[in-house]
This record gives structure tokens, sequence and C-alpha cells, in this order.
């Protein structure tokens, strides 16, 4: 099993500790009480934090920490089937697409991406989700990775519906260049992701949460391809929407004069709302007076 498996690799790679050595000779029919039992043991007498800990690094990922071999690269490309209408993150560990492999489908460029890399590493371990199920929803199928910078290499652990047995260790330099590049790479962008990206690049989130208010998504309106809006979280009782007309703007042009709208007062706006609590038939108490009911 991968444990014992994980073990005797450490061994080679020149750990060595007396549960270390027990449990690379334990057998898969072992109890797995026994086998927790033991990585615990070896795991503190080699220094070695627990996986979910301040390092978060986990057993495999320790053992293989010597070799730094994997590779990452990230692109962006359609969805597949059955959602199919958007974008996904794929992610290739040494060429081999992990994404499909986990749950079935990459996450969305704004869950990872926009508008700031989830995927960066910091010394501090965090865990970001990576894959959803192939229908588009997250929570349905869901691949998480917790990543953690440490020293000169950068360590993943799979959760959820893991693609691989084990982790993976990549070199800060090369993990970090591979940020960079993914980061500034706008290829695959169709205009209204161009004006998303600038729009929530720009809005600022203090200001907005003063009043309760956390952008949730942005794009076209599906009943007026001619209409861009953003669509904003009211603590937990509202949606508001903020729409403005294409009217033949760049995606810059557009992004520039919707942020401008909402570096004013939210009671200046001209907005719609959607109560989320069936009980609210009032609206929010920050509406102004150009603010309508939402109709679906």
């Amino acid at each position: 099993m991968e444990l014992i498996d994980s073990a005797c690799r450490a061994l080679i790679d020149g750990l060595d500790s007396p549960a270390l050595r027990e449990l690379a000779g334990a057998s898969a029919n072992d109890s797995v009480w026994d086998l927790r039992e033991m990585v615990t043991r070896a795991l503190q007498e080699l220094g070695i934090p627990r996986p979910g800990t301040a390092a978060a690094v986990g057993f495999t990922a320790h053992a293989r920490a010597g070799l730094g071999v994997d590779s990452l690269r990230l692109s962006v490309a359609p969805e597949s089937a059955p959602a199919g209408s958007g974008f996904q993150v794929q992610v290739f560990v040494n060429e081999v697409e992990m994404t499909a492999a986990g749950a079935g489908l990459g996450m969305d460029p704004y869950d990872l991406l926009v508008p700031t890399n989830r995927l960066v590493a910091a010394r501090e371990p965090r865990t970001i989700p990576v894959a959803r199920c192939t229908c588009g929803v997250y929570g349905c199928g869901s691949t998480d990775v917790t990543i953690v910078r440490d020293g000169d290499l950068v360590h993943w652990e799979w959760s959820r519906e893991a693609p691989m047995p084990h982790g993976a260790t990549f070199t800060t330099l090369a993990y970090d260049a591979e940020m960079a590049r993914i980061a500034a790479d706008h290829s695959w962008e169709t205009p209204d992701r161009t004006a998303g990206r600038l729009v929530l690049a720009r809005v600022d989130p203090e200001d907005l949460a003063r009043h309760g208010l956390q952008p949730e998504w942005v794009g076209p309106d599906h009943r007026d391809p001619d209409l861009f809006q953003i669509a904003f979280r009211l603590d937990d009782d509202y949606q508001v929407f903020v729409a403005i007309e294409w009217h033949g703007r760049s995606p810059e042009e557009l992004a520039r004069d919707l942020c401008t709208r909402l570096a004013s007062p939210p009671r200046q706006w001209q907005a719609t709302w959607h109560a989320i609590q069936p009980d609210r038939d009032s609206a929010p108490a920050i509406a102004g007076a150009r603010w309508q009911p939402a109709r679906f």
C-alpha cells in the first residue's frame, strides 16, 4: 500500500528512524490503525509536521522532497461536455492532466487566476480547489490541493478526489516561473472575459465590503448579450446586479466605465436586486431610488 511504499522510498532517499523502518517492513494486511500509528511515530521521530498542520507537506512529499523532479504546467482551455460553455484551468503534472483524472473538470479561471492567482505558493499552507464535477459544479465532485512553500521546494498534497496516489514536489524556481507565465497569458480570453478580468482587478473589495457587498461573478447577461453585468452577494440576504451596455466599446473601455459607476456610493447605482431569503420582499437597506427588483 502507499504508506509502506512511501516508507521504503524515504529510506532509499536517506531518511531513517526506528518507526520508519518498522513501517517499511510492515504488511498491507496489517491493521490500518497500526499503520497510521507507525506513520505518526515516524513523523515525530523525523521532525516532520503532520499533514494538514504547519507544513501540510505530508509523508510522501517529504520522502520525495530531495528529488524535486515533478514538473507543472497550467493551461486554460474550453470546458468539456456536459458543461461545455465556459473555460477551465487544466493542471498538468509531469505532462499528465490532473483535473480530468480527479473530479473531472478544471476550475473556471475566475475561481483560480482572477483577480489574483490562488495557486501562488506561500510558507503557510493553503488548500485550493482545482477540479469540479463535469457538470460544472464544485461540490458535486471536488479535487483540492494543499500548497506549501518549503525552502527551495513547493509541495502539493491532493485531497478529496485525488488524481494520483501521492503528492507532487516542484522546485520553487520552476514553480514561480509557471505562476508568472500563466498570470500573464490572456491569449485564451474572449472580449467579455477580458472585460471581466479588468473589472475584478480594478474594483475596490474593501470599499464594497463596507457596504456588505462581495463580487460573485461578472459576464454577459444571458438574456441580453448586449448587456454586461456584475453580480454581488449582499451579506447572506440578497443578490445585487449592476449592468452596462456594450455600445461598441472595447473591453478596456467597458471595464473602465463600469468601475467608474461602481466607485460611486451604492445608493447612486442603477441596480436590480433579488432576495435570497424567501421571507424578504423589501429592497436592501443600501438601495437607492434607482434600484429595482430583478426579473428572471
